[in-house]
């Protein structure tokens, strides 16, 4: 997206942006249109040379993904479990098997990355 810039770091593209919309301002302190993006960290950069984020930055994104949806897939199930377990139900060991199977489900799509 055209923004007011400047580069700031020549070898990697690291550009300072102006949020705003006084032209005038921007041009007067060295600023011109130019196309950059936003990378994961916040920071902008010419467009075509955004920082790739490590594989622990990577990692710790997909065990986010991860915990979010076992909050929302699979802590339900195993809080029926613990109850039909409590309660010595019948149907505590298929609420098993259903809660760990969820969790597998998970972790199958969204695996880590290996260095």
């Amino acid at each position: 997206m055209l923004k007011y810039a400047s580069i700031i770091d020549k070898k990697t593209k690291e550009c300072s942006v102006g949020t705003g919309t006084n032209s005038e301002f921007y041009e007067s302190i060295g600023m011109k249109e130019l196309d950059v993006e936003q990378a994961y960290n916040g920071r902008w950069y010419l467009v075509g040379h955004l920082p790739q984020p490590s594989v622990d930055e990577q990692n710790e994104q997909i065990r986010q993904q991860r915990q979010a949806r076992y909050e929302k897939e699979s802590d339900p199930i195993r809080l029926d479990y613990d109850e039909a377990l409590a309660r010595g139900q019948d149907n505590a060991e298929q609420l098993k098997q259903e809660w760990l199977a969820s969790k597998d489900k998970i972790r199958e799509e969204l695996p880590y990355i290996e260095e």
